[in-house]
């Protein structure tokens, strides 16, 4: 397990995947708590099949996010869903989008020690970036 904090006015996002790539983790789970000066996040409209932004250019506290680490062209790619909240108490969620500024984050990577999940189109079905095997064991 890596606990630690991200570096003010970094990117949320990057600086997670920057993380996992550091310390070679290929697959797990991530969490973050803290804050954001700024958040976007991104909704899937599933019947235009299309993602939807969501850009927030105000503090927002992170009332939860959780993620998965797996390979993406073959990189640890963080995956990340958050749950935001504004000054009036008012939570948004969806996908974490590369522009959510760090105000003050702490994180914790659990790394998988089984075959690491790779991301590919699912051209059948959804369209999306999902892992190409149902299920992976450690």
């Amino acid at each position: 397990m890596i606990m630690g904090k991200l570096p003010f006015r970094g990117d949320l996002l990057r600086e997670l995947n920057r993380c996992a790539a550091a310390q070679d983790i290929q697959a797990g789970t991530v969490q973050v708590i803290g804050s954001l000066s700024r958040a976007r996040l991104s909704f899937f409209d599933q019947k235009i099949r299309a993602y939807q932004e969501l850009d927030f250019d105000a503090p927002h506290e992170i009332v939860s996010g959780c993620g998965t680490i797996s390979l993406r062209d073959d990189k640890p790619t963080v995956h990340l869903h958050l749950a935001v909240a504004g000054s009036d108490g008012r939570v948004m969620g969806g996908h974490c989008l590369e522009g959510c500024t760090v105000f003050a984050v702490e994180f914790v990577m659990v790394p998988f020690r089984g075959e690491a999940p790779r991301r590919s189109i699912d051209a059948g079905d959804t369209g999306l970036l999902l892992w190409e095997k149902p299920l992976y064991t450690d």
